[in-house]
């Protein structure tokens, strides 16, 4: 596949994200978790990432990690050399960390665009439970 259709692919489906994270938070005080959003609120449905990410994520923790997964994609796509395996790896890590079926139906899906993204990534890594714990609760200022 020629790479400018290939990275226009890419640029259209981080605009798809962003768009899913705005719907999301315009309804987010009404629902505590994506799940729930997904099978209540009928403008979410066109949004396949919100089906595909843990259900039982809350929405601003959804939009927390989309932003952290998504924010390299605009500098690394105007790159003249792409860097495939850090658009999918920031993905991987920062929106399905712990979530490997998901993982896997949203590599699925965004192949039939770009062929070779998520190409020689392991397997999706569990959440590392002892820092989590480590920093819980949030120290007071």
């Amino acid at each position: 596949m020629d790479d400018d259709i290939e990275r226009r692919a890419l640029l259209l489906h981080l605009g798809d994200v962003l768009e899913a994270c705005a719907c999301l938070m315009k309804c987010a005080p009404r629902f505590n978790t994506v799940g729930e959003a997904v099978a209540q609120e009928e403008s979410l449905v066109s949004f396949s990432i919100l089906r595909m990410v843990d259900a039982e994520t809350t929405p601003y923790e959804f939009a927390k990690r989309a932003a952290s997964a998504f924010f390299l994609w605009p500098k690394a796509l105007l790159e003249e050399e792409l860097n495939r395996p850090l658009l999918a790896n920031l993905v991987q890590h920062d929106l399905f960390i712990g979530h490997q079926s998901g993982w896997d139906s949203y590599v699925s899906e965004l192949r039939q665009q770009v062929s070779w993204f998520g190409e020689g990534l392991d397997t999706v890594p569990e959440p590392d439970l002892e820092a989590s714990a480590a920093t819980w609760p949030p120290a007071a200022d």
